[in-house]
């Protein structure tokens, strides 16, 4: 009875053991993968970069994004993906794909706690709208876009982009 009970003892410990093992180990992060009409977006497990193919030019292209390691279990990307566009925000970068000129730009925004910061898509634009306290933005990426385009809609003037054109 003694050996019974040693028996069951060890047993216990180590179905213990093991689900305290299994419960550390890290969530396994899956790759993105969304198709339109136009496009197929990718974001690939490892999470460096933003990756597209267009059916206009037969050609994949990524734009990089810096996130750091032990963040990448954690982060929520949540892109939007329209027929030929695409686009993503990853903290203060909304980065913008054409499947048209199949190019990516990258438009640097204010601190989400500074400011309110909404986009959306359409047929042939990304249309993105920024707040601060002061001043309200109107950012666009068109289909035939290279670049981010932005004028201030309290001045009227036109807005500089930091965008990055890969």
């Amino acid at each position: 009875m003694q050996a019974f009970a040693t028996c069951l003892l060890i047993i216990a410990f180590f179905s213990t053991s093991l689900s305290i093992t299994s419960a550390q180990e890290p969530p396994q992060i899956e790759p993105i993968l969304i198709q339109s009409q136009g496009l197929i977006f990718v974001v690939p497990q490892s999470r460096d970069k933003l990756m597209a193919y267009s059916t206009v030019t037969n050609s994949w292209s990524h734009t990089e994004i810096a996130i750091e390691e032990s963040s990448i279990p954690l982060l929520k990307i949540q892109p939007t993906v329209g027929n030929t566009l695409a686009a993503c925000q990853l903290g203060q970068e909304l980065h913008a794909y054409s499947a048209k000129t199949g190019l990516w730009a990258k438009l640097r925004l204010p601190l989400p706690h500074e400011s309110k910061i909404s986009y959306s898509i359409s047929d042939n634009l990304i249309t993105a709208y920024v707040k601060t306290k002061t001043k309200t933005w109107i950012y666009v990426f068109g289909e035939d876009a290279k670049a981010w385009s932005g004028v201030n809609l309290t001045t009227g003037e036109q807005a500089p982009t930091e965008e990055k054109k890969q």
